[in-house]
């Protein structure tokens, strides 16, 4: 019985079981005929299969697999799933539609590099997908290739809204640079350099090879963060540092050849003799056949060899860096050397809670100055027929203060220039906690220059002085020391928090000395004896010294909340000496917010974008660049009287003192949209800003008395800048061999100059401009109320008499034309907008790129061609070949001479190939170059060159004095072991 019902029960058990089991495979069967295979291939842009990466079903994240050796995945998936979701290290995360035949092959992106960079924004850094504020960030991919011998030149075209101007090509000038427009009458319109932490810094610290990235900050919410010396915007670069891993050395060179990219049209001395025999002129004719413009230039050439070496551990980095530099200009006996050395430590201890970095800069350079900035009129003024040398084979000399040989001022006289820069820096960073660190940062800089001129008693300009020697020397000190909190923590994996607040104090002081003599027994000594002259003068021996400092506290707080909602206050307040005591202090805020549009759920079907992000900000910064004392009462050298046999010294005002004397302060509303589309296939940012300057520091007259002077230096007047900037990059093609990289950007600036007085103090208008004509008193620029800066002034050019004679407007409708009455604007040396477009190419180990730089709706005076064209001028002085279509009359400013200034530059262009080297080769990369800068350029504009003077409040004037830009092709070579 008890058998009978053990078997009963396991019968049971059993037929359970079985029941069970059988509803299971049921179950089964019916979950695998509602699934379906998906099988395929990941690779990445290169081609190359991608082993491990993650495939998720969408909707259903515990489905899923990896890519096997091959980069082959297998998976079954429920049939009604329509996505699946690709993911890998440092690829984008992509989600692509299941083909109806279950088989994919799937191409991953690289991960948005310009959302994973990190970017300096003053006193820290960010992720620039969580900027708030208007920054462009350039890396080596975006520096401009050839012969670039200064940081600026690096990034010329490369950021919408900033403007670097360089007129010529003379290899000892540097270049003018504004952002966003001129919001300065008095001051600096040049951004903040701020070097490795050291704002102020000079540019010829460092080379362009030892430069890692160059950050722009735009807006006021950017750059409030340095308050008094950020209105025209920042710039801050920082240097190449050791990296982790074993030693390398990089070599990084070129020679270039040069020559004058344009010359004028001028009569030749066949010309000259046809126009002298047809107007029966009396002329002397020296037999000669010499082009003065042509024989005052030469073929240069520049080399460059920069050497680095580069290494570290994980707690101990080191780079160290030599460039040495070698360009002979265009123009005879203008040249420059420059060598440029480096050093940096980053060394960390206590369990990498202490971070030292140490960094030392040096710059030593001379150079051959162009030593009359006059010697460009004379090669265009001198007789064609006039030889260089006479029969005894000394050099031929005219008559005339503008009539010097060209060739003989460039041999004979001597102008030597040299320059030392020195800079440290010790900076240091403490964890005190996770969360919380401190950082203290100091540097000294000094800068040292000396001139030498020495114009011999053979030379023209000296041979009634028997000899001119001067002699100059500066130096510049810059001593800073600043302490910052750091307060930076996410809670509950949302909200993260960073504050800065912190403490700086900037010294600068400066001290000069100069002297000069005449009439030397010998030209031997040069500028090296002054003692030796025996015609000393008052006023041949001068000297200086001045300082000033900045004290400043400064704070910034952001918050971001998932990435999606993000917020930034900054506040700085400054002291500085230049001001008066009433004004010393002043406070700059700013807050800026963004919203990460795209992390909304409302976006989740526009799968298209990847990233969309709008940023709104508001701020004031201040401009403090203006020269020391300009607050006090000044006393100066009035003139000298005779006495007794001897000169004396008298002294004078020449300053009032104004203690109300304050920053100039601009308030810059900025909006702006960020995007990434496509996976990454276009990105870019559309920005609107509003800038407003008020304060203006500028000189206005005041009567005498009370005043001790005639003028007073004051806050008046305003002047606004508003526009607008798009920045767009794009990757048209990728494949596994060929890849195509595009950017554009377009910039507009609006100028206008508000207002110049106030209950106080008036000006209505100001004349400005060079005078690019002997005998003309008049300008050809104002400055006033209602009009851009750079607005020109003369007469409206309405056609030309019977006679040829030109003939201009009646503005004041008086009946008659008389030129003081009836001047008007003519034109504006401001442009409508920029616009530049950088392309990239690369097939496999070969690659291309170029740029081209454009500037639109700008008028140039081509002073040049008003002083050539003159007929007066003839037969003693030469002309420009379209003179001869212009009849003998007086000359004015006016509309004629008034040029289109636009232009599309091809600024560079470079063809390389990458060599691919075999595995365990001591070379580890090994990249040819050959390089073409100013290829061409295409404009109306008729003089040599329409990208003309930018200096200070004067814009667009083709002055003739101005050395000519150049046209060069260069070799490269970079290796590294």
């Amino acid at each position: 019985m008890e058998t009978m019902n053990l078997k009963k029960n396991t019968w049971s058990y059993y037929s359970k079981f079985m029941a069970v089991s059988v509803a299971l495979l049921l179950c089964t069967i019916m979950v695998f005929a509602q699934q379906k295979d998906v099988k395929g291939t990941v690779l990445d842009t290169n081609g190359e299969t991608v082993i491990g990466a993650s495939v998720v079903v969408v909707g259903a994240p515990n489905v899923g697999t990896v890519t096997d050796l091959d980069g082959n995945f297998q998976l079954k998936v429920p049939v009604e799933s329509k996505r699946l979701r690709f993911s890998y290290i440092g690829m984008r995360a992509s989600e692509f539609n299941i083909p109806s035949n279950g088989v994919m092959k799937v191409m991953l992106q690289d991960e948005s590099i310009t959302l994973k960079e990190v970017v300096a924004v003053g006193y820290g850094t960010v992720r620039k997908k969580d900027l708030t504020g208007s920054v462009t960030n350039l890396s080596d991919k975006n520096f401009n290739k050839g012969v670039v011998t200064s940081v600026d030149q690096m990034v010329s075209g490369q950021v919408a809204g900033l403007v670097i101007t360089k007129p010529g090509g003379d290899p000892t000038t540097g270049a003018t640079m504004r952002l966003r427009g001129t919001t300065s009458l008095l001051g600096g319109n040049g951004p903040l350099v701020v070097i490795d932490g050291v704002p102020g810094a000079s540019m010829n610290i460092i080379s362009p090879e030892d430069v890692e990235s160059i950050s722009v900050l735009k807006d006021a919410s950017a750059a409030a963060i340095y308050g008094a010396r950020s209105a025209n915007g920042v710039i801050i670069i920082t240097t190449k540092k050791g990296r982790e891993g074993a030693a390398s050395i990089s070599y990084n060179g070129y020679f270039s050849l040069e020559n004058i990219a344009n010359n004028l049209d001028m009569l030749s001395a066949e010309q000259w003799r046809s126009y002298v025999k047809e107007n029966n002129l009396t002329a002397t004719d020296y037999g000669g056949n010499t082009e003065w413009h042509k024989e005052i230039f030469r073929t240069g050439y520049s080399q460059s060899h920069n050497l680095s070496l580069t290494g570290g551990s994980k707690t101990s980095k080191y780079r160290a860096g030599i460039t040495f530099l070698d360009q002979k200009g265009i123009i005879l006996n203008n040249d420059l050397q420059r060598f440029n050395a480096n050093f940096s430590l980053e060394q960390k201890a206590l369990d990498d809670k202490l971070t030292v970095n140490l960094s030392l800069n040096g710059t030593f350079e001379k150079w051959h100055d162009v030593p009359d900035g006059n010697v460009y009129t004379y090669a265009y003024n001198l007789n064609p027929t006039m030889p260089i040398y006479d029969e005894d084979g000394n050099y031929k000399e005219e008559n005339g203060m503008l009539n010097y040989n060209p060739v003989a001022i460039l041999n004979q006289l001597v102008s030597d220039k040299s320059r030392n820069y020195l800079q440290g820096r010790l900076a240091a960073d403490y964890k005190i906690f996770p969360f919380l660190s401190i950082g203290l940062n100091g540097s000294m800089s000094r800068n040292d220059f000396l001139w030498g001129y020495y114009a011999p008693s053979t030379s023209r300009p000296a041979e009634a002085a028997k000899g001119i020697a001067k002699r100059e020397t500066s130096e510049d000190n810059q001593l800073l020391f600043e302490g910052n909190l750091t307060f930076d923590k996410t809670f509950a994996e949302k909200h993260k928090v960073n504050v800065v607040v912190g403490y700086s104090f900037q010294e600068f002081f400066n001290e000069g000395f100069s002297a000069q003599n005449r009439d030397f027994v010998t030209d031997l000594f040069t500028y090296n004896n002054l003692s030796a002259g025996n015609n000393l003068l008052p006023g041949d021996i001068a000297s200086q010294k001045n300082s000033n400092r900045l004290i400043s506290f400064y704070g910034r707080a952001n918050y971001s909340y998932d990435s999606k909602y993000m917020l930034t206050a900054t506040l700085r307040r400054d002291g500085s000496s230049k001001f008066g005591v009433n004004n010393r202090w002043g406070y700059f805020p700013s807050v800026s917010a963004a919203w990460r549009i795209s992390q909304e759920k409302f976006m989740s079907s526009l799968n298209f974008i990847e990233d969309l992000k709008l940023r709104v900000s508001y701020g004031v910064t201040g401009n403090q660049d203006i020269p020391n004392y300009k607050t006090l009462a000044m006393y100066g050298t009035g003139g000298y009287y005779y006495s007794n046999g001897q000169f004396y010294t008298q002294y004078s005002p020449n300053q009032n003192a104004n203690p109300n004397l304050k920053w100039e302060q601009t308030s810059q509303f900025n909006v702006g949209l960020d995007f990434h589309l496509w996976n990454g296939l276009l990105r870019g940012s559309i920005e609107y800003y509003n800038k407003y300057t008020k304060n203006l520091l500028y000189d206005y007259p005041v009567p005498t008395p009370p005043y001790q002077y005639g003028t007073m230096i004051a806050n008046v007047g305003e002047v606004s800048n508003k526009g607008f900037e798009i920045t767009l990059e794009t990757t048209p093609v990728r494949t596994k061999n060929f890849q195509w990289d595009m950017s554009v950007n377009v910039a507009r600036n609006k100028n206008m100059l508000e207002t110049l007085s106030n209950d106080e103090f008036q000006r209505d208008i100001v004349y400005t401009g060079a005078r690019t004509i002997t005998g003309l008193e008049e300008t050809s620029q104002v400055l006033k109320p209602g009009s851009p800066i750079g607005t020109f002034y003369g007469a409206k050019y309405i056609g030309k008499d019977e006679n040829g004679i030109f003939q201009y407007a009646d503005i004041s409708k008086d009946g008659k034309y008389v030129y003081a009455d009836d001047r008007t604007e003519i034109g504006c040396a401001q442009p409508d907008f920029t616009a530049n477009m950088s392309h990239s190419f690369q097939y496999k180990n070969f690659f291309c790129s170029f740029l081209l730089r454009g500037v639109f709706g700008n008028d140039v005076l081509n002073g040049t061609a008003l002083y050539l064209n003159d007929a007066n001028r003839l037969p003693g002085s030469n002309i420009l070949d379209s003179g001869l279509k212009i009849v003998k009359q007086p000359l004015v400013y006016s509309s004629y001479y008034i040029e289109d200034g636009s232009f599309v530059r091809l600024e560079n262009i470079q063809l390389g190939y990458n060599f691919k080297l075999r595995p365990g080769s001591p070379v580890k990369n090994l990249k040819l170059t050959a390089t073409a800068n100013n290829l061409f350029i295409i404009t109306k504009y008729s003089g040599i060159d329409p990208e003309v003077s930018q200096d200070g409040l004067v814009f667009g004037i083709d002055a003739r004095n101005y050395y000519p830009k150049t046209r060069s092709f260069s070799l490269g070579l970079n290796v590294t072991f």
